[in-house]
Formats: C-alpha cells, sequence, structure tokens
C-alpha cells in the first residue's frame, strides 16, 4: 500500500496512474483518506482542561472525560450506534481516533460549555503560565483525580 500527498502534483500523478492501472486490471480498491491525527501537545492541552475541571467540580478525570466530554458536549463527534445480538447500544470513539481539526472542534465546544452553563474558564492553548499551573495543581492533587 502506497501513500499518495496530493498537494504535490507529481505525487497526484503518480496516484490517478496507479487508479488507472488498478481499474484496468479489474481490482478491488479501498481508498481512504489520511487526516493528520491529534498532535500530542493537542493532547497535553486537552488533558489539563479536563483535569481542571474534574478538580473544579470533584469528579474524576474519567467520569468528566467519558461522560461530560463526550456524551454531552460532543456527541455529534464521539457517539455511534452499534448493534450486536444483545441489541443497539451507543458506543464512544477514541480521542485517539480523532484528527486535529475534530479535536479541536471537540475542545472549543467543551470549553464554551464550561463557561457558558458552569462559569469555569479554561484556558487557550497560548496561555501557558495558566496551563502550567493547572498541570502543577493536576499533579498536586492526582490521587483524587
Amino acid at each position: 500500500m502506497s501513500l499518495y500527498d496530493t498537494k504535490y502534483p507529481y505525487m497526484a500523478k503518480k496516484l490517478i496512474e496507479r487508479v488507472k492501472f488498478l481499474v484496468k486490471k479489474g481490482a478491488r480498491v479501498e481508498l481512504t483518506e489520511k487526516k493528520g491525527k491529534r498532535t500530542y501537545k493537542q493532547n497535553s492541552y486537552l488533558h489539563a482542561l479536563l483535569g481542571k475541571f474534574a478538580l473544579e467540580y470533584h469528579d474524576t478525570l474519567e467520569h468528566c472525560k467519558q461522560e461530560i466530554f463526550k456524551r454531552i458536549i460532543n456527541p455529534d463527534i464521539f457517539c455511534y450506534e452499534v448493534e450486536n445480538i444483545a441489541g443497539k447500544r451507543t458506543a464512544l470513539r477514541s480521542s485517539s481516533d480523532l484528527d486535529t481539526k475534530e479535536l479541536t472542534i471537540a475542545i472549543e465546544k467543551f470549553r464554551d460549555y464550561s463557561s457558558e452553563k458552569l462559569g469555569l474558564y479554561l484556558p487557550e492553548p497560548h496561555e501557558t503560565e495558566y496551563l502550567q499551573s493547572i498541570e502543577a495543581e493536576i499533579k498536586e492533587y492526582q490521587r483524587w483525580l
């Protein structure tokens, strides 16, 4: 399997040639768009926000992530239906499956919800001093998260 970055004309041309070859061959083909995965920095930022939220509302980090961040605030991004012999149920996507754009949207919705509904300001990514103080607070109270 080859990966083609179509923003480069040479690679776009190579992809088209490959597709033509496979069509002529009568091959079965699967085409998948590769999106940029979330970054380590973005993941750390989300963890800091979830930690601050959990500490502020005396809840566990895991509950805040699964129930509030995913199910309540971002069901359109995280929730999907699965069906098995026992019936239908709602499952949750892992945040590691999101690309940077999806995670950015989910984080912004979380920040808006926190501020508008609960009065808790969560910092923007560039507010490094505030984020560092949150990380220190999380480290100090880790056993309750």
